[in-house]
């Protein structure tokens, strides 16, 4: 009977969608559950991914008459219009001070440099120093471990704001678990390799598998390279530098913390902002696929036994129809016990 055949795979994926589902796993559907038991290679953004993302600002520099209250003030106003995590910690921290932010005009966000906005009448910037500028004067080089951002006006730099991060609790134990399972990960940046190694050495990332200082497009260009190299790779982003790199890979997924840009580009969404949960999303794909495989040679193997010696009339019709029922039965029990899977 064709009935367990058409009822191996769709029950099976129905099973495997709704208890990722119930996991904090949002698949926008079920090929992408699929194609999940395929990936070998796994790229993480570092930012608000392999750490929180709840940033804390730790240093302010500065050069000549500008304060570092003067510093932060402007800073926050720019970043004031951004989602970023790194400029949600600069406008708490101007708060935290009790400073007074001006108002902004014209807020452009810029991809992989940085922000800049009008603030009291001239064109402030603030992010990597290509785009800032040069330090005008001698600026110190910060002290603190961390992400590092330039702020300036009219071509040059005149202080420097670092920010830290944490980890995420489960980052190494996730990474442990992926190498496990034959699969590689990479960590892709925007920071400093000053920044990222140090984090990259904590979670278990070798550190020719670190990408720092890389623009969107670099991303992007990384998750094509690996992919023409024959690897089937998933992207874990959160922000909207991450929105071309998650379309560009086999699957993106967007941990449901960040951006909304990145949810709506990524084939996955992670309620849970726990790295175990791309581990888990694995496992869980990979069961699925065992079980399709498992419901097919089983409906394949009842038919090449049974239909022959049904057309050879050795096999009596009422017979015959209760073991189809039966079949089909245990198919969908087979499928169902998926929702009941746990990760090892």
């Amino acid at each position: 009977s064709p009935a367990e055949l058409a009822l191996a795979t769709p029950v099976l994926i129905i099973a495997g969608v709704a208890r990722a589902a119930r996991s904090g796993i949002l698949l926008k559907g079920g090929v992408f559950l699929e194609r999940l038991a395929h990936v070998d290679t796994v790229v993480f953004d570092k930012t608000g991914t392999v750490t929180t993302g709840v940033m804390a600002l730790a240093e302010v520099t500065t050069v000549g008459k500008v304060g570092q209250d003067e510093a932060l003030r402007l800073a926050a106003a720019v970043e004031q219009g951004s989602e970023h995590p790194l400029a949600r910690a600069i406008v708490a921290a101007a708060q935290q001070r009790g400073l007074a932010v001006p108002a902004a005009d014209s807020f452009r966000a810029l991809p992989g440099s940085g922000a800049q906005a009008v603030v009291e009448g001239r064109l402030v910037q603030i992010g990597r120093i290509d785009l800032v500028g040069p330090t005008s004067h001698s600026l110190s080089t910060p002290t603190r471990e961390g992400t590092t951002v330039w702020l300036g006006w009219q071509g040059s730099s005149y202080a420097a704001l670092t920010v830290t991060d944490t980890i995420r609790p489960d980052a190494a134990e996730a990474m442990s678990a992926l190498a496990s399972r034959g699969v590689t990960a990479y960590l892709l940046t925007g920071d400093h390799e000053r920044a990222a190694l140090p984090v990259a050495t904590q979670i278990g990332i070798p550190t020719e598998r670190v990408l720092a200082d890389v623009r969107p497009g670099d991303k992007f260009a990384l998750i094509e390279e690996l992919r023409a190299s024959g690897k089937v790779v998933a992207m874990v982003g959160d922000g909207v530098n991450d929105a071309a790199a998650l379309a560009a890979a086999d699957l993106g997924i967007a941990m449901g913390s960040g951006t909304d840009v990145a949810a709506e580009t990524a084939d996955i969404v992670l309620l849970r902002s726990e790295l175990g949960a791309v581990v888990e999303s694995i496992g869980l794909s990979r069961a699925t696929l065992r079980t399709i495989r498992q419901n097919l040679a089983w409906a394949f193997g009842y038919n090449i036994a049974a239909i022959p010696l049904a057309v050879a009339g050795l096999l009596n019709p009422m017979i015959a129809g209760a073991a189809m029922a039966a079949s089909s039965v245990l198919v969908v029990t087979n499928s169902l016990r998926l929702r009941r899977w746990r990760q090892h």
